[in-house]
């Protein structure tokens, strides 16, 4: 009976030294955590961006933000390996883009992703932030919303400068016409600066419509004096033969979404 006795407490012994081994070998780790998450820009007019001749809705746009985000870990900043980024697009449950953030410092991770979308697909995309430490342990999931939207506005012009008479003479009369575009959008965005003229009857002129420019070509077609200032011109040639009477010009500038401008009209009297 005592044998039986020790060999149950040696066995019981035995198994509380190997249970506390065991719990010694547990290493227990804290995963890092996205404390912080930034986006700039928080909005992206797609119309802002330019390329081709026009804006197609069919234009492949990259798009590029900038992303901060602060991270930290109870085991020590160092602990954590990587902080990766996902960009999402909610409507397709996809993924555009994936990738890894640079660190700049003991918590703050940085990077300026990019991706690819259509002119036309608009909507609020989502950034996804989350960090993993060197065991392989990936803390919590930040969301970030930012949106993408068509946002053109129309071009304005103003500032026409035309005379208001004009007397013939036995040689070619030549005036110049000066006018102010400008474009919410970006300056680059105007795609076309134009006149429509119309005879003392009424009846519109064959060359209808009259391109201006802003080209600096002070000695040519345009008379233009500097390029790239805004100011686009055109001079006129008037021959002896010109009808007389009161004609009329309506102004106008198109941007590359082919939205039009104000117009401003303007009559001038030959005589």
């Amino acid at each position: 009976m005592k044998k039986a006795f020790f060999f149950l407490c040696a066995v019981l012994i035995y198994a509380c030294k190997d249970s506390d081994l065991g719990f010694i070998d547990v290493n227990f780790s804290n995963p890092p955590i996205v404390k912080n998450l930034k986006v700039e820009p928080q909005k992206v007019n797609l119309d802002t961006i330019i390329i081709g001749g026009e804006k197609n809705p069919e234009d492949t746009l990259n798009i590029t933000f900038k992303l901060t985000a602060t991270v930290i870990d109870k085991d020590g900043q160092m602990d954590i390996a990587e902080t990766l980024y996902q960009i999402l697009n909610p409507l397709r449950g996809a993924i555009l883009k994936s990738g890894k953030l640079n660190r700049v410092n003991d918590s703050t991770f940085y990077g300026e992703p990019n991706f690819k979308i259509k002119r036309k697909e608009s909507g609020i995309y989502f950034v996804k932030v989350y960090s993993v430490d060197k065991s392989g342990i990936s803390g919590n999931e930040v969301y970030f919303s930012f949106e993408v939207y068509r946002g053109n506005r129309p071009p304005v012009i103003s500032e026409l400068n035309a005379p208001d008479t004009v007397f013939l003479q036995s040689q070619t009369v030549l005036i110049k016409m000066t006018i102010k575009a400008t474009d919410p959008d970006g300056d680059n965005d105007i795609k076309t600066v134009q006149f429509n003229s119309f005879k003392p009857d009424g009846s519109p002129s064959s060359g209808n419509p009259f391109r201006m420019y802003d080209d600096g070509n002070a000695s040519g077609i345009s008379g233009d004096d500097k390029a790239g200032d805004g100011i686009y011109s055109i001079i006129i040639q008037l021959p002896p033969s010109t009808q007389k009477g009161r004609y009329r010009f309506e102004f106008q500038a198109i941007d590359r979404a082919n939205e039009t401008s104000n117009i401003i009209t303007h009559f001038l009297t030959v005589l």
